[in-house]
């Protein structure tokens, strides 16, 4: 155990980072980079808690990713070249644009759910369900603290 503050915050950066070039190296999906995954993986979610037959406004990706609309484009272009989304005009509106995944892409983003689980299964199988459930606990604990820290500190 470590015996200052200032060592035990090194720690916990030094375990981040550690998990973060980990999860890395067995949550890829070939032929994508994180944040493709990730944008596919986005994407899927808000069209299935949306009706519109068009998709997903580019604007609500936007909102949804933090990330700046030019970002958002380039992702938009990568996906698309790689036909893996479609994007679409708003008829009514011609600013709108939507976006949805092709049957690729539906295909691809079942497969990064299908690798998601199969991950984590592996890894309750080697924490154990108590330590796995401990370890959801705690992350959500201290993201609620992190989310809360920055609310107040933005006021």
């Amino acid at each position: 155990m470590q015996n200052s503050g200032e060592d035990l915050g090194q720690s916990v950066v030094k375990a981040f980072m550690n998990f973060k070039r980990a999860e890395l190296q067995n949550f890829k999906v070939p032929g994508l980079k994180r944040s493709e995954t990730r944008f596919l993986f986005m994407l899927h979610h808000g069209l299935q808690h949306k009706q519109d037959k068009l998709g997903m406004k580019v604007a609500d990706v936007t909102a949804i990713l933090k990330v700046s609309k030019p970002s958002v484009t380039q992702q938009i272009n990568a996906l698309e070249e790689k036909k893996l989304i479609i994007r679409s005009q708003d008829p009514v509106d011609k600013r709108a644009a939507y976006i949805r995944l092709t049957k690729e892409g539906e295909s691809v983003v079942e497969e990064i759910i299908s690798t998601f689980h199969k991950n984590f299964e592996d890894m309750t199988s080697f924490l154990g369900k108590e330590e796995m459930e401990r370890l959801i606990s705690l992350l959500d604990k201290l993201t609620e603290y992190l989310n809360t820290k920055a609310e107040n500190e933005e006021v």
